[in-house]
């Protein structure tokens, strides 16, 4: 069907009150009409075209996300192309960073393990979505975590758990029993395999459960020996963001004995992820 009439047409000829009739101007040959067509149909084809194709490519710019906060306000993904950050959060549905977590807080090629292994680098969100845990690997025997807070209009860092030694003093402790017990010198040092700090869980939103591992391997006469140590921390925050430890609890090799119902199913599924990763 022709978009234009084959005739341009005057407006109505009728006397007040009479039926009146509608009746062609000057006739337009139908080539030429049709030819118009054509261009308009064309032209109005690529137009579309342009902007589905534009609004494709700027959807496939944006990466998928990698975490959505429990409100679905908020999403966790890498920086778009062209972006210069690893990571960032997003509003969801937004093109705009919320957050820059920034590629300065990684090393050992974080982008690229993240790929192959999602557990380097992981969002936790609180229940409420006010907070969330970032779970990261800045270096290749080192895994850490990092809190943020919402305050109304913008995220916040919170402080480390490196700020505080009572996150490692436990670790050492007990690394040095073992050290002890096989006679190793004390300026023996080893060489470290994993020292690892990670959010397993919020319990509620102001309560994260950490699980925290380290490991060295140490040469005795020829032979290779580790030492080891894990413990579940139990971390609380207030109003403004400040955590405590409030519980403090040692993962033994053997049994789960004095570990409470969360961190027996914890410890649970740590056991069935190591299991999983050595099989592989």
């Amino acid at each position: 069907m022709s978009l234009i009439p084959l005739a341009a047409f005057t407006r109505l000829r009728a006397g007040y009150g009479g039926a009146g009739e509608i009746t062609p101007d000057h006739p337009i040959s139908e080539s030429v009409l049709g030819a118009c067509n054509h261009l308009i149909i064309w032209t109005f084809g690529a137009v579309f075209l342009f902007v589905l194709t534009s609004a494709f490519a700027q959807e496939q710019e944006k990466p998928p996300a990698r975490s959505i906060s429990p409100d679905g306000k908020w999403q966790f993904r890498a920086a778009a192309a062209g972006e210069q950050e690893d990571f960032v959060i997003a509003k969801a549905g937004s093109d705009e960073s919320s957050l820059v977590l920034s590629e300065e807080e990684y090393a050992d090629g974080l982008a690229e393990a993240l790929g192959r292994a999602p557990s380097y680098a992981n969002i936790v969100w609180g229940p409420d979505s006010k907070r969330f845990a970032f779970n990261l690997q800045p270096g290749k025997a080192y895994q850490t975590v990092q809190f943020y807070q919402f305050d109304g209009n913008t995220w916040r860092k919170l402080d480390s758990l490196e700020s505080n030694d009572a996150t490692f003093a436990p670790l050492e402790r007990s690394m040095a029993k073992q050290k002890k017990k096989l006679k190793l010198p004390r300026e023996d040092s080893g060489w470290p395999i994993m020292t690892s700090w990670q959010v397993r869980e919020w319990m509620d939103p102001s309560t994260a459960l950490i699980y925290a591992h380290s490991q060295k391997n140490f040469e005795i006469k020829n032979e290779t020996e580790s030492v080891r140590a894990s413990f579940f921390f139990t971390l609380k925050f207030d109003a403004v963001g400040k955590w405590r430890i409030i519980r403090t609890h040692e993962v033994l090799p053997k049994g789960v004995g004095g570990l409470n119902a969360e961190e027996r199913k914890e410890i649970s599924t740590i056991e069935s992820e190591d299991r999983e990763l050595r099989s592989k």
